[in-house]
């Protein structure tokens, strides 16, 4: 296991609508050294780091209406000991593994998008490509611990597709549009509530239905016993 260490990274300031840049050192861990070791993943970590990477990556575009960041991987992403993603300071001397390892054919390969169309907006295309590149890598190696619903996966495939962007006619235009389609963890906890609550409520419904049965039986036996000590009294009465 790699132990938790200090890295640079990008944070992000927000005041009044607008978006500004500010340099720290947090300690964390990377990504990639996250999911390699496994366990502990729940659908809450995971669709919440699916949600703070596409917010990180969000707030930088915002921030450098000119510049794409370009190398995202699981080797850019760092995860404190809270579950928070931020995006390393690729400018920092002491990162300069993260370009040193996008140089490799397999990073390169997977991570960088190999053809980039005319019309494309070329530093919103990069990045949504390694976006969705990054999310794939994500749950494919958390998904022995998360066990994800049909509707859950048709959804994150066609969010994977539209950032990969290989069909022109399933796109985005921005990084908004992502953070809209994703999953949001508080939903998914409203599910999880909403379902237990109906559980709560049809074991209950259950139980009462039970009881109610049970008094009735006890009712009608006691009516039984009734009507028939009337019974012998009449015919006491009648003998005498």
């Amino acid at each position: 296991m790699i132990k938790e260490r200090k890295y640079e990274v990008i944070k992000f300031v927000e005041h009044n609508g607008k978006c500004r840049i500010v340099m720290d050192c947090i300690p964390g861990r990377l990504l990639i050294y996250r999911l390699q070791d496994g366990g502990g993943f729940t659908r809450d970590i995971i669709f919440g780091w699916l949600g703070m990477l596409a917010g990180e990556l969000d707030k930088y575009h915002r921030c450098k209406r000119e510049q794409c960041y370009r190398y995202l991987n699981p080797y850019s992403i760092l995860v404190t000991g809270e579950n928070k993603i931020y995006l390393l300071d690729l400018s920092a001397e002491s990162n300069g593994f993260v370009l040193q390892n996008m140089q490799k054919p397999a990073m390169r390969e997977h991570f960088v998008k190999p053809v980039i169309h005319i019309k494309e907006n070329t530093r919103l295309s990069l990045d949504l490509y390694g976006l969705g590149k990054t999310m794939q890598f994500i749950l494919a190696r958390a998904e022995p611990d998360v066990t994800l619903s049909r509707r859950e996966e048709f959804l994150l495939s066609g969010i994977i597709e539209k950032c990969l962007g290989e069909n022109p006619k399933k796109k985005y235009h921005s990084l908004k549009e992502v953070q809209k389609e994703l999953p949001k963890v508080s939903s998914i906890k409203n599910k999880e509530q909403k379902k237990q609550q109906r559980k709560t409520v049809l074991i209950a419904a259950v139980i009462v239905l039970l009881l109610t049965a049970v008094w009735a039986g006890k009712a009608l036996a006691y009516t039984g016993n009734t009507e028939e000590i009337t019974l012998d009294t009449m015919e006491e009465t009648a003998y005498i």
